[in-house]
């Protein structure tokens, strides 16, 4: 493999260096959107630090939202569209100022899932429907309410990019990179109205290729976390002013 990353030698904080040559490399386009990195054994060689140090600059990049990081037997790291960060934040900054509410995005969402979920009940090829599945049995199995909240805002990008409409792509990830976010900070009042046999009923209704009713159960499921959303919009402001 051609040598994509600068070595970091050995400053004071190791896991910066990293996490900024990783950056310089994505933003060279050495890595596209989509494309996995190295494993971390190969990485660690090509940035000469330890497991652990690169770790952290791993972890770091994931929340900057540069790298996502995914699950299941097509698990690995990957490089974001990097074009969906700076909307995201520009969606928190408009919510601060008050010029959108979070009425507003979910007015957006009860328009386009439906027929977002419509479209990928006939369109999603047997691969994505058998991630969709591993996304949900992760989801359902873990413990650990962070990458529960991911893997239930993965579920609706998959079944987004399955829809085969680049442009419902696009405002779909942008309306769950934000709404996952907030559902981190909202917790535990999100799974109070978040069940996971949601997902599992819409899955077994795009896997029979029930358009109607995947986009009916979309519907119903997107109502019931929506009123929670709204209600705690109020304390999440409150909570970035702290």
């Amino acid at each position: 493999m051609v040598q994509q990353l600068r070595n970091v030698g050995r400053p004071q904080n190791l896991y910066i260096e990293a996490m900024n040559s990783i950056k310089d490399a994505i933003f060279r386009g050495d890595f596209s959107p989509g494309q996995s990195l190295p494993s971390e054994k190969e990485l660690s060689l090509q940035l000469g630090v330890s497991r652990p140090v690169l770790r952290e600059a791993l972890r770091v990049l994931q929340i900057q939202g540069f790298l996502d990081v995914r699950r299941g037997s097509r698990g690995g790291t990957y490089v974001t569209d990097l074009s969906n960060i700076s909307i995201r934040d520009n969606l928190e900054d408009l919510l601060r100022i008050g010029k959108l509410s979070m009425a507003d995005l979910t007015q957006a969402r009860f328009l386009l899932e439906p027929e977002v979920f419509r479209l990928a009940a006939q369109n999603a090829t047997e691969e994505q429907l058998q991630e969709m599945e591993e996304v949900v049995h992760d989801a359902t199995v873990t413990k650990d309410q962070k990458l529960k909240i991911k893997l239930h805002s993965d579920f609706h990008r998959l079944v987004a990019k399955a829809s085969g409409s680049p442009i419902y792509l696009r405002f779909m990830q942008i309306i769950f990179d934000f709404m996952e976010v907030f559902a981190i900070n909202i917790q535990p009042e999100y799974f109070q109205a978040h069940d996971d046999q949601d997902h599992e009923e819409i899955f077994a209704a795009l896997k029979s290729r029930d358009s109607n009713l995947a986009a009916t159960l979309a519907k119903k499921h997107a109502e019931k976390i929506t009123g929670v959303m709204i209600k705690l919009e109020k304390q999440w402001l409150k909570s970035l002013e702290s």
